[in-house]
């Protein structure tokens, strides 16, 4: 029996590397597919939840050196170091049946983390100052698309201001980033994992994400904490709190959308009607805010405990 289990983690240990492989070869040479770079960790997500960090850490190495093999060497660092704590980390938490919001915290932290390693590291390799690329890349967008709107005759913002204001909020991006990744992430394994039954367990859905209790009260002590860093030489502290501010949005609107989802699920609204218009809040940026807003009144009424 124990056998024929690690036959079967053996094979699909070569499958999820074979998938992974396959989804970045996609994003290299067909840019359309570009954004599911994002969702790769899924394959090894799932592996983990199923057969442990062993054979995912074994997978990993199988799809990077495919990876060697298909492209240039920077994809296996890319892939070890970005994919590969996210995976870990999230996959065992879910296998010791954590909350949701506690396996995309500690998702989101570990993509992070990953995040400016990976960065730092290219820094090294290559010998620049990976903020100054950075910021090249960033004014060049930003100059490009001044142009474009000048000879549309639409008004236009300082190119330099809306530099600086990029470069100031970058950390909070690649949190957010990060956040929204882990989300992705963990909700595209738990409807897989669900689906075709791949646990011994259940995973909550997507309209039933609940951040924890206290978060309103630890947000307003960090925007405290923030705002009395005006206070102590050294540290600017508009950076800081428009930082926090982006990242704070950014949760409370992850709270607002499945709070949104969990109504049109009360109201049995068809699931592709659901799906349609939690994709529509999503894309359309302005209405951000407002479904941040919206995470808030339910993190503060907890309203869904109430229609319970």
């Amino acid at each position: 029996m124990r056998g024929k289990k690690h036959k079967r983690a053996i094979i699909e240990t070569a499958i999820m590397a074979a998938i992974a492989s396959l989804l970045v070869m996609g994003t290299l040479n067909i840019p359309i597919l570009s954004i599911l770079v994002f969702v790769i960790p899924v394959c090894f997500i799932i592996l983990s939840v199923r057969h442990g960090n062993r054979y995912t850490i074994l997978s990993l190495i199988i799809a990077s050196l495919l990876i060697r093999i298909l492209t240039e060497q920077v994809y296996v660092g890319f892939v070890f170091t970005i994919f590969a704590p996210i995976a870990l980390t999230m996959g065992y938490w879910i296998r010791r049946k954590k909350e949701p919001y506690e396996v995309i915290g500690i998702g989101t932290a570990a993509s992070a983390i990953a995040i400016f390693i990976f960065l730092q590291m290219i820094a090294l390799i290559l010998g620049v100052n990976i903020v100054d690329e950075i910021g090249n890349m960033v004014n060049s967008v930003i100059s490009h698309q001044m142009e474009m709107l000048s000879n549309m005759n639409i008004e236009t913002i300082d190119p330099n201001e809306a530099l600086n204001y990029i470069m100031m909020v970058l950390p909070g991006l690649v949190v957010v980033q990060s956040m929204i990744g882990a989300f992705v992430n963990y909700y595209l394994a738990s409807t897989i994992i669900n689906r075709f039954k791949l646990a011994d367990f259940s995973l909550r859905e997507f309209s039933d994400f609940k951040l924890p209790k206290n978060i309103v009260l630890g947000s307003l002590i960090i925007f405290i904490l923030s705002f009395l860093t005006r206070y102590i030489e050294g540290i600017h502290h508009a950076s800081l709190i428009s930082n926090v501010t982006i990242i704070f949005v950014c949760i409370f609107f992850l709270q607002g959308i499945t709070f949104i989802s969990f109504l049109l699920r009360r109201m049995q609204t068809p699931k592709f009607v659901r799906r349609l218009l939690i994709v529509i809040l999503v894309v359309i940026s302005p209405l951000m805010t407002l479904v941040a807003l919206v995470g808030l009144m339910d993190s503060l009424l907890n309203v869904r405990r109430a229609e319970k």
